[in-house]
């Protein structure tokens, strides 16, 4: 074995325990009902949501099969992340070996905890949001590098991978014309086997979001929306892709402000646009990012200058966006390395595309997280040097990240065993009301019932009879992730 294996193994290792773990939840319930009828059953419901709800027919075979087989889950989930820190650390190729996988690690480890706990822990989230992320690092990086593969694999792959969700299938779509363009560009010649791979991609974007089930819930959800022009929706959505790109990830904000100093120090020459650049791209991410940090742990409301919807914090985070584009194009020039620029483009389309969704989420924009994360880790790669307190002091900020979700976690799978003994002792004292332990509100994506759906769902999941109420009942946790025993 590799001895810079061993570090992938232990990530391994430390996911597989978390997501033993980590109970089911909010979906979940009801996709493990639909699993526990078998493989038959499993394949009929996919096609049957295709004709009445969604296109997502890959996620949905996949998210009642492993629901039901949640021990396999944990498995292939595990090796989903660590397969992300991997690919992320192969597309950068890094001089800097351990600064990157550090950083690479972090990534997982410091994402906003609301996107962990709606792609990592809950399978619903989890199977549609983040299993084509490796996916699509994977196709990307061998064709970015030129490497070998099996054709028919990869065309297979691109009709696939559209149909896990909707924005990352006219992502990929997307960077499948990007590399075209780069090849033509290259080669004066337009690669046939690229051209094919956009076919596919096309095909199965095509088929997610032209069936008969995407249409009709595109007609169901939200219709005041759907009334909206495009001009109006984007106008709607605008504060929207603000927050989910710049206000929600402060581990990005930190990253992003470092590539930017080193992007400003490298491309820009006069030195009083270096200061104006310094002054005007450097602090306020920053201060927006702590601002949201110390809002969500407070939840004291700090943020009411640097809003989201306030029009001069938009129009700035659009010239923001515009700089970054034209120093990231002069960086590829001068480097004459263009993966910073692809991811960069990947990354804000992601979240552009959502311009014209009725939906947003934590979990919506964990693509453009990832994809602006590999931007920005490209051009700190390349502009630093690693030094050993430093390494340090990032292998002890993961050390503390993985101690904080192994108590949390630990805490969650002890008020969970709680919540099942209670409930199991109420049903046989045939009590008419279930007391129940409210989570976290930072714990797996709706894990407490609060809704009809999930209510429903997980009285059938547990057996309870539908007229029986269920009372959720007030827990207070001790520093966030210590569970305090109910007397």
């Amino acid at each position: 074995m590799k001895k810079e294996n061993i570090k992938y193994i232990i990530l391994f290792l430390f996911f597989t325990v978390l997501l033993f773990l980590s109970p089911i939840s909010g979906d979940d319930w009801g996709n493990y009902l639909e699993g526990s009828q078998g493989i038959r059953h499993i394949f009929g419901n996919a096609i049957g949501m295709y004709f009445d709800w969604e296109g997502r027919f890959v996620s949905r075979i996949l998210i009642n099969f492993l629901t039901y087989y949640k021990p396999l889950w944990n498995i292939v989930n595990s090796l989903a992340i660590v397969g992300i820190i991997y690919l992320i650390i192969k597309i950068i190729n890094p001089k800097n070996q351990n600064l990157i996988f550090f950083l690479s690690t972090l990534a997982i480890f410091l994402m906003n905890i609301f996107t962990f706990s709606q792609v990592v822990v809950w399978l619903a989230g989890n199977i549609t949001y983040l299993f084509v992320i490796p996916l699509m690092l994977y196709y990307f990086y061998t064709l970015l590098n030129k490497k070998k593969h099996n054709i028919i694999f990869f065309a297979i792959l691109n009709i696939i991978m559209p149909m896990f969700v909707e924005h990352m299938g006219v992502i990929l779509v997307a960077g499948n014309i990007l590399l075209l363009l780069k090849n033509f560009i290259e080669e004066k010649k337009i690669d046939k086997i690229l051209l094919l791979y956009l076919i596919c991609s096309i095909i199965g974007l095509l088929a997610m979001i032209l069936s008969p089930g995407s249409m009709k819930r595109n007609e169901t959800e939200n219709p005041s929306f759907k009334q909206l022009s495009i001009f109006e929706k984007i106008v709607y959505n605008l504060p929207n892709f603000i927050y989910y790109t710049y206000f929600i990830y402060p581990y990005l904000s930190i990253l992003m402000t470092i590539g930017t100093y080193y992007l400003l120090k490298t491309q820009i020459k006069n030195k009083t646009f270096k200061i104006i650049g310094y002054t005007y791209l450097l602090p306020l991410p920053i201060i927006i990012s702590l601002l949201y940090l110390i809002t969500s742990i407070t939840q004291q409301e700090l943020l009411k200058v640097f809003n989201h919807n306030n029009i001069f914090i938009i129009l700035y985070f659009i010239s923001y966006i515009i700089i970054q584009l034209i120093l990231i194009c002069q960086y590829t020039k001068t480097r004459k390395d263009d993966k910073a620029l692809f991811f960069f483009m990947l990354g804000i389309s992601a979240n552009l595309v959502m311009l014209i969704s009725p939906t947003w989420g934590y979990r919506t924009s964990f693509g453009t997280y990832i994809f602006l994360i590999i931007t920005y880790l490209i051009i700190i790669d390349k502009n630093i040097k690693e030094k050993k307190y430093i390494n340090y002091l990032l292998f002890t900020i993961t050390i503390i990240c993985m101690c904080f979700y192994t108590i949390f976690y630990i805490s969650i799978y002890k008020q969970n065993k709680e919540n099942e003994k209670r409930i199991e002792e109420q049903k046989n004292n045939t009590s008419k009301t279930i007391e129940i332990i409210r989570y976290p509100s930072y714990a797996n994506c709706n894990i407490n019932p609060d809704n009809e759906y999930h209510m429903m769902k997980f009285k059938d999941y547990y057996g309870i009879n539908q007229d029986i109420e269920i009372k959720l009942i007030n827990n207070n946790w001790k520093y966030y992730i210590f569970y305090q025993k109910s007397k």
